[in-house]
């Protein structure tokens, strides 16, 4: 696979695990999106997917660049949270968090919840 098609790959499996983490926390996910396929993803948003900015109400999903976050990292993320006014967001990581960022979370609830998936 090349590099774009392994990220389009990538952010497909990504977003329908998502997609089941949002259905199962009680937001409303249609059954055409718990199924999407492949080809349907990149027919949506094309072979290399950009990150769309949420409505108000919603939750956010990020995807951190750095392979272990720190918490510096979830303080910017908690800002953007606050000026957005959302409250709930899930954090896609590489390799895992650093124990101040993982007790940040802990600390921030129930203001601002943030999960933890991990990419792999």
């Amino acid at each position: 696979m090349a590099d774009d098609e392994q990220e389009t790959y990538k952010l497909w499996r990504i977003r329908k695990t998502v997609m089941q983490l949002c259905h199962d926390r009680g937001y409303l996910v249609t059954q055409d999106e718990l199924d999407q396929t492949l080809d349907r993803f990149k027919q949506q948003f094309g072979d290399k997917p950009s990150e769309r900015r949420p409505a108000r109400n919603q939750m956010f999903v990020f995807f951190p660049e750095e392979p272990k976050v720190g918490i510096k990292t979830i303080k910017t993320y908690c800002q953007r949270m606050q000026e957005e006014n959302i409250s709930r967001a899930i954090i896609v990581v590489q390799t895992g968090m650093t124990p101040s960022a993982k007790q940040s979370l802990v600390d921030m609830a129930p203001k601002y919840i943030l999960e933890q998936f991990l990419e792999a």
